[in-house]
């Protein structure tokens, strides 16, 4: 579902080049969940931002569900972002302007899901707890409310893939723990794919597979 294929990225700042990956290469299959983990500064945002279209990698390719991602092509690159890759910053990136429900909504394309009046939403959305904050504004949430928010955004209208940089570094043990039920659910169900960054070895425990990545090597769980 995801390969990535010898990616390099590099970063130059006048004179000075800085190499954050070196020779990436991953495969992430249909129906499973993956932990990344690694140090601050070993480029696992960077090798996310890659996959998901945000940032294009100096070298190398990468392939989602068999089609390798133009980096060139800034309408290809919205269509996967849109379509393909369902998202989970550690900033959140709500909608200030939108309510808990629109936030969602926002990123629904299926004719299954708007038809029914949204049900399947509101269903994800009591299943992390949030049911009564479907009307809340994100300012009227908690980070852990917001987390959650994102989460659910980025498991609706079947997308291919899951990336998520800490989804649950603002929830407690037992919120934790109920999200990667559900998102390990949701990855089977609909035979996504899901590639998680985390510092968190209960979480990455939780995982199908852990992948260790050093000093922007990958040196263990390939």
């Amino acid at each position: 579902m995801i390969n990535i294929n010898n990616v390099v990225k590099t970063y130059c700042d006048g004179m000075n080049k800085t190499e954050v990956l070196k020779g990436v290469n991953l495969t992430v299959f249909e129906g499973e969940t993956v932990a990344l983990m690694g140090r601050s500064g070993s480029g696992k945002s960077t090798l996310l931002n890659i996959i998901g279209g945000l940032i294009s990698p100096t070298k190398g390719s990468v392939s989602i569900d068999g089609e390798e991602t133009d980096y060139t092509d800034t309408n290809s690159l919205y269509k996967l972002r849109r379509e393909k890759v369902g998202y989970v910053l550690q900033d959140f990136a709500l909608i200030s302007r939108k309510t808990v429900l629109n936030n969602v909504t926002f990123a629904v394309r299926s004719k299954a899901y708007k038809e029914k009046g949204y049900a399947k939403v509101k269903s994800m959305l009591a299943d992390v707890g949030l049911i009564d904050k479907l009307e809340s504004y994100p300012f009227q949430l908690s980070n852990g409310e917001k987390q959650r928010v994102a989460i659910v955004r980025a498991l609706v209208d079947n997308k291919r893939i899951l990336l998520a940089d800490e989804p649950t570094g603002a929830l407690d043990a037992e919120n934790a723990e109920r999200i990667m039920s559900i998102i390990k659910e949701k990855v089977k169900e609909n035979n996504m794919a899901a590639l998680i960054v985390t510092h968190d070895k209960d979480v990455a425990a939780k995982c199908d597979r852990v992948v260790n990545i050093e000093y922007g090597m990958i040196r263990s769980g390939m």
